[in-house]
Order: C-alpha cells, then structure tokens, then sequence
C-alpha cells in the first residue's frame, strides 16, 4: 500500500516537472521563433524582453535577469526610474541604467548611471534612444533564454518535447492495456 502511494507521488512529481519543462520549452521556443522571424528583440502584448548582460545594475538588476520593459513615452521618464535604451543613433549596444536627472533643453535627455558604477554615464541618453521603463524582472531567467539560443538547448528543448511526448504515449498504452483488461475479465 505504501509503495503503491510513492509511486503515485513519483508519478505526479515527475509529470509536473516535465509540464513545467514542456511549458518553459515552448516558451523559450515562442521567443526565440519570434525574435528570428522579426529579427526584433522578443515581446509580448507589446513589453519587451531582455537579458541584462553586467553587473553595472546591481543589486536591483542582477546579470542574467530577464527584464521586461514598458515602452513609455520619454516625457514620463522620472529620476529613480530604471530605463532601457539604445547606445547610438545607428541601434548600438542596448544598456539599462538608472536615470539620476532628466534635463529639458532643446531635447529631452537622460542623465544615467548604473546603481553599481561609481559615476554617471558619460554621455546623457537623447530621447529618441529610450527603448522603455524596466517595469518586473526575473533573476537569472536569462542564463536558460542564453543557453536556449545554442545548438546544445535547442537539442535540449527538442528532447524534453520529444521524452514528453513518449511518455503521453506510453501512459495512453498502458491504460487502454489495463482497459482491455478489465473488459475480457468481465
């Protein structure tokens, strides 16, 4: 009776795992398929997503989080806020600091600085090169999206869907054997 009640635990704990592998799988591959096709980073219902690289945001950001970001428009932007924007004119490196002061000249501008770096960026950001307000992110989520983007996790993701499938299979098997079972016995 015991081993009959362990096995039923083992059983629910292993399809949940593999639910919640199955679940990141796609997840990772909804991303990664739309982000080749757009050639644009991933987003959804219109936030955008990406993998913060350095240390320069730490503690509030730490590397390898995955950050999701609002895009707002630049008269929003507030001292505190921690915003994402494009390093040049030209797309440049993408770089997430914090805005320590906003200047309204001519242009709006951003005085920006890393919470980890001991002085401000050197070059305030224009306006134009706001990407979006950093509004949740999830610690080290972006070491799986990384990997994901090689050929070692793709085979990965590719072999969770297929052992996951294998295993609905072989389950359906084995109920419609104990099925037959019970019906000849009658």
């Amino acid at each position: 009776m015991i081993k009959k009640h362990l096995t039923a635990v083992c059983n629910i704990i292993i399809r949940t795992a593999l639910i919640i592998l199955i679940i990141s799988a796609l997840t990772l591959t909804f991303f990664l398929v739309q982000s080749r096709l757009t050639g644009r980073e991933p987003s959804v219902f219109g936030y955008k997503m990406y993998i913060v690289m350095s240390g320069s945001m730490s503690p509030a950001l730490k590397t390898r989080s995955l950050i999701i970001v609002d895009p707002i428009d630049p008269g929003d932007v507030a001292p505190g806020d921690i915003i994402t924007f494009r390093g040049d004119d030209h797309g440049g490196n993408i770089t997430t600091h914090r805005v320590i002061e906003v200047e309204k000249s001519q242009t709006l501008l951003f005085r920006t600085k890393g919470d980890a770096n001991e002085v401000e960026d050197p070059m305030p950001v224009r306006s134009n090169r706001l990407i979006g307000k950093v509004v949740f992110s999830i610690p080290y989520v972006g070491y799986a999206f990384s990997y994901a983007r090689t050929k070692n996790g793709i085979m990965i993701l590719l072999g969770a869907f297929v052992i996951f499938i294998l295993m609905e299979l072989s389950r359906t098997l084995a109920i419609e054997r104990k099925n037959k079972k019970i019906s000849t016995d009658d």
